[in-house]
């Protein structure tokens, strides 16, 4: 409060009109005092002359005695003692008894004045009376010459109640006026500082974020009206903060939901921005590197130089990085951050991981080669054979049956890749849709089993079911079911050697039922598991093609049940066999009754 604009607006107000009425109280005491006092000095004054005159004729006669009598009569009228002085300074008579009071003494200089005809008024406080005295010294002349002096002594007392009785009232009438000033000191204290403290509360609201508050208006002074622009300046911070919030808002759910990295650095190469999608391509925590020097990031050493390039240069720039020991590709697009009155204060760069792009770019021109590949070898054979029977080289009726089955076999196999292409492509577009219904497993394997009856018997290999009496049914398309349990078991019979054995299992668990097909085959090496459900993708090329086989059959059974939302799995160990299995949701218990009646 020592410090506060009311307590040094009412200490200035209070201040100003204790001083004001001080002074004023002060002279007009002063004036009145000096009025009373110069009035009695001039009555004083008046009656000493006249009385001079008398006392001039009575000295020159000689008549004391008479003298004295009008003195002590004119004393007591005047309220006042007369005291003559000869001009040697000898008392020569006068009202020696009246009332005991003192008169005051004149001085050499005084005395002097007297002489040459001046008239000395004098007050002082007398000890021995212990009161102020007024003493009038008026020179006798007689023929034009000073022949002493007429001294009027008279206590002031009267005056002095007097005066004291107008400084009584001008205190009180100053009090009175005080307290007024106090209580209108305080409303217009108030009335200035009230706004103004509330400005000061809304101002700290302000800075913690809430610029709801609002000043009273409760004037329409020049402080109501700086408080009206207050409350505008608050209302359109408002406006403007919550715009700048909701933008920023976008820019930070932008940022965060980008699948490309965001990384922004300062003119010192300080990083002052990092999104989450940073941490996935450069595997790097996003929080740790802010407010860290770009060249620390040991992962991507060659990114630092090119952020110098572009804050040094102002111009943007890309260059591709690897990164993850070479596992993982990026492209950095980088563009200098302007200042709106020119020049740049750092750069900003988007990391775009094109790892995936690489790949698919690397499995297309794969894919392109082996279709290629796929489809020229039985073209080359056709036309070659076709070229022999034209040319009349194949005479015999035995070779051309003979030729005319290779064809023919290698047009079913031409036919065969083009059909399984097309069924790849449709199920990879997402435009297929499939009618769901309850699958037996049990029924779908007998089925499967009897359509490859004339393979098997072939191959000469054994075929178990070990499918369980009281399994739940299977949701799912049962053409497609079918078609991929055909693929899975015929691959296992295909690779399977003479004499082997294939065990057809179904085993149930929360809530979905898993099909295997194991075989006693060679096996397949582990570095080719990781490859095995890509389209062309052979472990033995030549006993893949040989054995009639597309490429394409593991592909489509894993688009076929990851289309079903179920999952494909495969064990393997050379030597000693494959199990391949597929995962599918088991049909809601009210369906599987549904189903039964």
């Amino acid at each position: 409060m020592r410090n506060s604009l009311f307590s040094k607006l009412m200490v200035s107000y209070l201040v100003v009109a204790l001083v004001t009425l001080a002074v004023v109280g002060i002279a007009i005491s002063q004036l009145f005092a000096n009025y009373f006092y110069t009035s009695k000095e001039r009555e004083l004054g008046r009656k000493g002359q006249e009385m001079a005159r008398i006392v001039a004729v009575y000295l020159e006669k000689g008549q004391t005695q008479p003298m004295e009598l009008l003195i002590n009569t004119v004393g007591t009228f005047l309220d006042a003692r007369l005291t003559v002085i000869d001009k040697e300074g000898l008392l020569l008579g006068g009202d020696s008894g009246f009332r005991g009071l003192p008169q005051l003494s004149l001085t050499a200089e005084e005395a002097k004045q007297v002489l040459e005809g001046k008239i000395i008024s004098k007050r002082g406080f007398v000890l021995r009376s212990e009161q102020m005295m007024l003493s009038v010294t008026v020179p006798v002349q007689i023929n034009n010459e000073v022949a002493g002096a007429l001294v009027l002594t008279a206590p002031v007392s009267g005056m002095a109640a007097t005066v004291n009785a107008v400084r009584l009232l001008i205190f009180y009438a100053a009090a009175g006026v005080v307290f007024l000033s106090a209580l209108l000191g305080f409303w217009l204290s108030r009335s200035i500082s009230r706004p103004l403290s509330q400005m000061s509360e809304v101002t700290r609201e302000m800075a913690r974020g809430n610029f709801r508050q609002r000043v009273e208006v409760t004037s329409s002074d020049e402080v109501g009206r700086l408080a009206e622009d207050f409350n505008y300046l608050a209302g359109s911070l408002d406006q403007t903060i919550s715009a700048l919030s909701r933008e920023k808002g976008k820019i930070e759910n932008i940022l965060t939901n980008m699948t490309e990295g965001v990384l922004a650095v300062d003119g010192s190469g300080r990083v002052i921005l990092a999104n989450g999608a940073v941490s996935r391509t450069l595997q790097v925590d996003a929080a740790e590197i802010l407010e860290r020097p770009v060249s620390e990031l040991s992962c991507c050493p060659g990114l630092a130089g090119l952020f110098s390039e572009v804050v040094l240069s102002g111009e943007p720039c890309s260059a591709e990085f690897k990164v993850n020991e070479g596992k993982t590709f990026i492209i950095a697009h980088l563009a200098p951050l302007r200042e709106t009155v020119g020049g740049s204060y750092g750069a900003v760069g988007v990391l775009q991981d094109i790892t995936e792009l690489r790949t698919l770019e690397q499995l297309r021109r794969d894919f392109v080669a082996n279709v290629s590949h796929e489809l020229r070898t039985p073209l080359t054979s056709i036309q070659g054979f076709l070229e022999a029977l034209m040319d009349g080289t194949i005479g015999e009726s035995q070779p051309r049956d003979r030729y005319l089955k290779v064809i023919h076999q290698e047009t079913l196999r031409l036919n065969r890749l083009i059909h399984d292409l097309l069924d790849l492509a449709i199920i990879e577009s997402g435009k297929m849709r499939w009618e769901l219904n309850p699958i037996s497993v049990s029924d779908l394997a007998a089925r499967v089993l009897f359509k490859l009856r004339p393979l098997v018997e072939q191959q000469q290999v054994k075929v178990d079911l070990d499918i369980p009496a009281d399994l739940s049914l299977m949701l799912g398309n049962e053409d497609r079911i079918e078609q991929v349990l055909t693929n899975l078991l015929e691959n296992a019979v295909r690779y399977s050697l003479p004499g082997g054995a294939i065990t057809v299992k179904a085993v149930e668990e929360k809530g979905s039922i898993t099909v295997e097909v194991a075989d006693h085959g060679p096996g397949i090496p582990p570095e080719d598991l990781p490859y095995i459900w890509e389209r062309f993708h052979r472990v033995e090329k030549s006993r893949s093609r040989s054995l009639g086989g597309t490429g394409l059959g593991l592909a489509i059974v894993k688009q076929i049940v990851e289309a079903h939302g179920g999952l494909v799995r495969v064990r393997s160990e050379v030597g000693r066999g494959s199990a391949f299995s597929f995962a599918l949701r088991v049909v809601p218990a009210e369906e599987q009754q549904y189903s039964d009646c």
